[in-house]
């Protein structure tokens, strides 16, 4: 339990780093594709598996 709570705020960090990286990447491919970068950023905020969503679920888990 101790090794989890330590490594648990490490894994929270790079997921939400990764997270951000491929919304960027996926915003950056919409934009290349033709779409117009007001729309891109709509789409982009609807990428999946927020940090907040996984939490939200966690909590709910008993």
């Amino acid at each position: 339990m101790l090794g989890l709570l330590v490594r648990a705020p490490g894994w929270a960090l790079n997921y939400s780093i990764s997270y951000n990286r491929a919304k960027r990447e996926f915003r950056r491919q919409l934009i290349e594709q033709g779409v117009p970068p007001v729309e891109a950023d709509e789409l982009a905020d609807c990428f999946p598996f927020k940090m907040s969503d996984i939490l939200s679920t966690a909590r709910n888990i008993r």
